[in-house]
């Protein structure tokens, strides 16, 4: 895997909104998945160049020592494209300009928004698919990434996890301080802390002593 995060082809964007002052999580949840989901998929100049489109909605969860819950964090959507043509033509219509980007003010503040360019490693199958992802941001060089994939999916494989994915990303609007982050796809019956105890600490050898921050989510298709 290459070290650049530029993306050639195919594009992963990935935004993690603000959520609008006096909005609560719960509030989010119910303007993304009713409301602003289904009218993105409404609009075909928008989500017609979608090759998948999945809100992650964030569910309690108990950080392992040395990391934290990013709490300020209530959803994590990814939106997959075939490239960077896609994505700029994707907003440069009137469905996105008239009603996609207008609606955006309903669930998030801009000022604290992230939107970020990820290149994207899958090292073991069905992280998007599983009931519930773990996402691990960690502030460390993309680097060493592929040793980082063999770790993981040792992980995946003792542990019976629903695939992972791991990832160099840069922001393209907002600043986020994480370079890289993994997706790890979790079974009902598993215990996300003890999970997310076990990549952390395998992280700390990896990478040394970086910040490291979690989001339990619970994953929403809409493409």
């Amino acid at each position: 895997m290459a070290n650049s995060v530029a993306p050639a082809a195919p594009v992963k964007l990935v935004i993690l909104p603000r959520t609008r002052a006096g909005l609560s999580r719960g509030g989010l949840r119910q303007h993304l998945e009713t409301v602003h989901g289904p009218m993105v998929v409404n609009e075909p100049e928008v989500a017609g160049r979608f090759v998948s489109y999945v809100h992650h909605y964030a569910q309690d969860l108990t950080a392992p020592k040395d990391a934290a819950v990013l709490h300020d964090r209530d959803a994590v959507t990814i939106i997959r494209l075939p490239g960077l043509a896609d994505l700029g033509a994707s907003k440069a219509n009137a469905g996105y300009h008239d009603r996609i980007g207008p609606d955006e003010d309903n669930f998030r503040d801009i000022d604290g928004s992230v939107a970020l360019l990820a290149e994207a490693q899958e090292v073991a199958p069905g992280a998007d698919d599983a009931p519930r992802k773990l996402f691990i941001f960690r502030n460390a060089m993309p680097r060493n990434l592929d040793a980082w994939a063999s770790t993981i999916a040792d992980i995946v494989r003792d542990q019976r996890l629903l695939g992972a994915i791991i990832n160099s990303a840069k922001p393209v609007e907002g600043h986020f301080p994480y370079a890289q982050f993994d997706e790890i796809g979790l079974p009902l019956a598993t215990d996300p802390a003890s999970v997310a105890n076990i990549v952390t600490m395998a992280a700390r050898a990896q990478f040394g002593e970086v910040d490291t921050a979690l989001i339990l989510t619970e994953p929403v298709r809409f493409i």
